[in-house]
């Protein structure tokens, strides 16, 4: 017995069925991007982690080779990094 689903529009309002075989497609569709999910979750926080090095922690290390700012800083500032976006 196939199902009725309520699709609604700005322009309008329809009853559709829905088949076994759309609730096949639309379940298979699911479970890949299921699948995919923690890749993206991992490649997002690749990218924070990237992003906040480059703005935060790269110059620390600069300055923490010339003498400039205390040693462990850099470290410290990449180990918050690392905790700010945990993987």
């Amino acid at each position: 017995m196939a199902r009725k689903k309520i699709l609604i529009s700005r322009d309008s309002t329809q009853v559709v069925e829905i088949t076994a075989e759309d609730e096949a497609v639309w379940a298979a569709q699911k479970a890949l991007r299921d699948a995919a999910e923690p890749a993206r979750i991992a490649e997002e926080i690749q990218m924070n982690r990237r992003s906040a090095y480059q703005e935060e922690a790269d110059t620390l290390f600069f300055e923490e080779q010339a003498g400039e700012v205390a040693s462990g800083t850099w470290a410290a500032k990449r180990i918050e990094i690392k905790k700010r976006f945990p993987k």
